[in-house]
């Protein structure tokens, strides 16, 4: 009898170490108005933000979270116009062991016009090469004030 229960708590700890993580896309929606909204002002000096138009997450998981999406402004003329976006969010891990909870940084980039074939190729590199676009962006996206993530 205890041999069985073994078993089956041993079969348990397996299945809940062998779960996906959940990954950031949810904390990454939910920060991206506000980061970009602050990317438009600091970089662009354009007041007011910008919308966000068909965001496709790139790549997903427990450290890096990668969307592409079309961002509409005004001009100073008062015209609106469009251009592709990146956004990088991701959990700093080696700070968020440091600190003893989660850090979470972010970057808002222009992006290049991607195809649909363009965007599932990279899909692909990002899936293949997620560890080395985590330490790249881990080295330059700034840090989130922790108090006003989302």
């Amino acid at each position: 009898m205890k041999l069985k229960l073994y078993v089956l708590i041993g079969l348990i700890l397996i299945a809940v170490s062998c779960a996906p993580s959940p990954g950031l896309e949810k904390k990454a929606m939910a920060r991206l108005p506000k980061a970009l909204e602050s990317a438009m002002e600091d970089q662009m000096s354009v007041k007011g933000g910008a919308q966000i138009q068909s965001p496709e997450t790139i790549y997903d998981s427990d450290s890096l979270c990668i969307i592409h999406f079309q961002a509409v402004a005004k001009d100073p003329a008062g015209k609106d116009y469009s251009f592709p976006v990146r956004y990088v969010f991701l959990r700093d891990n080696f700070m968020s062991a440091a600190e003893g909870h989660p850090v979470y940084m972010d970057m808002v980039t222009g992006s290049p016009t991607m195809t649909p074939e363009e965007v599932e190729k990279l899909k692909e590199y990002c899936a293949e090469n997620s560890h080395d676009l985590y330490v790249y962006y881990a080295g330059v996206a700034s840090p989130i004030d922790s108090n006003g993530i989302l």
